[in-house]
């Protein structure tokens, strides 16, 4: 584990959320990868119940790689956070943003922020990653008044493919099939 590159995750991973959710999974792909050191900072999102991996034994494996000391233990060749893009803070040398995003047509300058401080933004639709591309606000001095620029963001982006476990999620035949007709 030493020769690999240390990358951090700060996520909402031990939650009943969904954001819990698209934490692990993406965590789970990128330990599976088994290119670099994962450590994960657990946080917490808004006030959704902890403890889904000690509830969940399939995800246990999680456990090892949670990081419960107050500092990091160097600067982290990767960083990534899952989150809400206002909250997003490069910490590594590189810097990844995910988010669901906003399902909505404008996003708010903050997120927008927020995206142009990471080196890479994935969020989870086209639909996302166009709102905060087309997001554009007028900067303006807090004292002043006076514009500073326009406020935008196009930077690196990828969208995420989320899909299903197929392992455990089999396909049934449903009352709806027998109403389809050709």
């Amino acid at each position: 584990m030493e020769n690999k590159p240390l990358f951090f995750i700060s996520c909402p991973i031990d939650t009943y959320s969904g954001y819990g959710a698209r934490s692990r999974d993406l965590v789970r792909a990128i330990i599976q990868l088994d290119k670099y050191n994962v450590q994960i900072i657990p946080q917490m999102w808004g006030n959704t119940p902890w403890n889904f991996i000690n509830d969940n034994p399939e995800w246990e494996f999680l456990n090892k790689h949670l990081w419960a000391q107050p500092q990091l233990p160097k600067q982290p060749e990767i960083w990534m956070q899952i989150t809400i893009p206002s909250e997003f803070q490069p910490i590594g040398k590189y810097n990844i943003g995910v988010t669901a995003g906003i399902e909505t047509t404008v996003s708010p300058g903050d997120w927008i922020e927020g995206c142009n401080r990471m080196n890479l933004i994935l969020g989870s639709s086209k639909h996302t990653i166009d709102v905060l591309k087309n997001s554009k606000w007028e900067k303006r001095d807090k004292q002043t008044n006076q514009s500073q620029g326009t406020l935008e963001w196009n930077g690196e982006n990828e969208i995420i493919f989320e899909g299903v476990n197929t392992d455990v999620y089999k396909p049934v035949k449903s009352t709806f099939d027998l109403f389809c007709f050709i």
